[in-house]
């Protein structure tokens, strides 16, 4: 896998620079991938599947999601997702349905998610929240927001878990150190188990195609609230202008792989 991601990371910087880097203006082709676990640089598509949420303003098409996910490094524990995302100027919103086979849920188990964002111009911000229903039951919530006060700087914070007064909380950092290439640090904290994770990173963006990889840290306890510890990667290819694949690695299960259509 790393030797893959290196050679992937020469291609990257061997193709033209895109015009416009990643940021406040959620360009979607910017936007493909996520970096550290999504706090501060989520993807457009993601916060259905608990990354920020105030992300899923930087939908600016409406588009149709396909993914299939599984939570080890085998295929037995299979998630199928299917997702209408869209966006019209500083409102953006999506709604899926996954199907999971296994664990970490039981067998034919389904969840449907939900989810909003408004970004507000007049002081740099996106907020978002996003709603998951497990077979129907009452839902868990996410909340989170992006802070855009330069050209070369983001913050973002998110919790989860607002319905039984947050489970976990999440603040990172993006800086912008050309077009091409972002520097990410995200972390995350338990206020129940007092754990948390660092997760350092880089993004790297051109005409088509985009790389992120990003190492976890546990700096209290042993758990992994929202971050997992270690490797991640992800890639996105623009294929076409109206197809768009995206592979992510130890993101928030262990392999995912999404198609948009837009």
């Amino acid at each position: 896998m790393k030797s893959t991601l290196a050679l992937a990371i020469l291609f990257a910087f061997s193709i033209t620079p895109s015009a416009s880097a990643r940021g406040y203006s959620g360009w979607e082709n910017q936007s493909m991938i996520s970096n550290g676990q999504g706090v501060s640089s989520p993807s457009f598509w993601e916060g259905l599947k608990s990354q920020n949420p105030a992300g899923l303003a930087q939908n600016q098409r409406f588009k149709f999601q396909a993914a299939a996910a599984t939570f080890d490094d085998t295929t037995r524990n299979l998630r199928g997702s299917a997702a209408l995302l869209g966006g019209e100027g500083p409102v953006g919103f999506g709604l899926e349905y996954s199907q999971f086979d296994s664990v970490p849920y039981a067998p034919s188990t389904h969840d449907v998610s939900g989810g909003l964002a408004l970004r507000l111009n007049a002081i740099h911000t996106d907020f978002g929240i996003t709603g998951h229903f497990v077979n129907g039951r009452s839902g868990s919530y996410n909340v989170g927001f992006l802070f855009d006060p330069g050209h070369r700087v983001r913050f973002g914070l998110m919790g989860t878990g607002v319905q039984n007064g947050f489970r976990d909380v999440g603040a990172g950092l993006t800086f912008e150190i050309d077009p091409a290439i972002d520097l990410v640090v995200d972390s995350s904290y338990n206020l129940s188990s007092k754990d948390s994770v660092v997760k350092p990173g880089i993004t790297l963006h051109a005409a088509r195609f985009e790389i992120s990889a990003a190492y976890g840290f546990n700096v209290h306890g042993t758990s992994e609230p929202l971050l997992y510890t270690k490797f991640s990667a992800a890639i996105g290819i623009e294929l076409a202008d109206h197809v768009l694949l995206e592979y992510s690695y130890r993101g928030l299960p262990q392999h995912m792989l999404g198609l948009t259509i837009r």
